[in-house]
């Protein structure tokens, strides 16, 4: 029973085990490796809560993969220490913030292993009047695909969430109703910031 409770632990919430500088160091590395898996695999985190299974035909240049990390973590980091800072009189270190966002980031690490799967990437193209059958013959023929590829992303960007919520609430020591509520509209501003930012810079 300890050991399973262990493992959960490591699983939900390693940043008990690791934070500050060790937690940074180690988040840098995964958000290193994210964008280039996600160069080779055509997989796009352009958001904080964003995965895109891209376009065979269409590569995207490999500092855009590395602007969806930096930018996603780097608001991810100023709203949450902001925050925490607002909400709380507990003292917040900005490392701690930083460095378990970054880490956050590691569950998505098989959702960007799953963009090798060439299955998983689907092109429909523009919406338009000209097209708009084919479009849908597409939307059929690869409806139970698109179901799968739409789940798996979903539960590898749930369990990012659960980290970044278990990061802000022990990097912050915040509980509760306010620790949930004032998680989750931060969520949502970093999401909003990073999808303005990337359209502006990309």
């Amino acid at each position: 029973m300890k050991n399973n409770k262990s493992i959960s632990t490591w699983i939900f919430k390693p940043f008990k085990f690791i934070a500050g500088l060790k937690a940074l160091i180690i988040g840098l590395a995964v958000m290193t490796l994210l964008s280039v898996l996600g160069y080779l695999s055509n997989t796009h985190f352009d958001g904080v809560l964003d995965i895109h299974y891209g376009c065979p035909a269409i590569l995207t240049p490999y500092i855009n993969h590395v602007l969806y990390q930096l930018v996603g973590w780097c608001l991810s980091t100023l709203v949450f220490y902001i925050t925490a800072r607002i909400v709380t009189k507990s003292s917040i270190r900005f490392i701690d913030i930083a460095g378990t966002m970054a880490l956050s980031q590691a569950p998505l690490i098989f959702a960007a292993l799953l963009g090798f799967v060439s299955s998983f990437h689907i092109c429909i193209g523009d919406i338009n009047t000209t097209n708009i059958g084919k479009m849908m013959a597409i939307l059929r023929e690869n409806a139970v695909m698109m179901t799968v590829a739409g789940l798996t992303a979903i539960l590898f960007a749930i369990w990012s969430v659960i980290l970044k919520y278990n990061a802000y609430t022990v990097s912050a020591n915040i509980k509760g109703i306010v620790g949930g509520i004032s998680f989750a509209i931060a969520l949502i501003v970093a999401e909003i910031l990073s999808k303005i930012v990337l359209y502006i810079i990309l």
